[in-house]
């Protein structure tokens, strides 16, 4: 089964959301540039980036 998560990286214009899917994160779990993780619940995982954004925001003091 696959899990998604919803990822803040450092970006060159700042902060930017991406969407990762565990099949594909083997290659992501060292990156420098990831700021915040979160893992996404079914329903959760069919919303768009914009959606995901405004649910789980950059956490402050980063």
């Amino acid at each position: 089964m696959t899990e998604w998560y919803f990822v803040w990286v450092e970006g060159l214009r700042g902060p930017a959301p991406q969407k990762w899917s565990s099949e594909g994160l083997w290659g992501q779990v060292g990156r420098q540039d990831v700021i915040v993780r979160f893992a996404l619940s079914d329903e959760e995982a069919h919303l768009s980036l914009d959606e995901l954004a405004r649910r789980h925001p950059i956490p402050d003091g980063r």
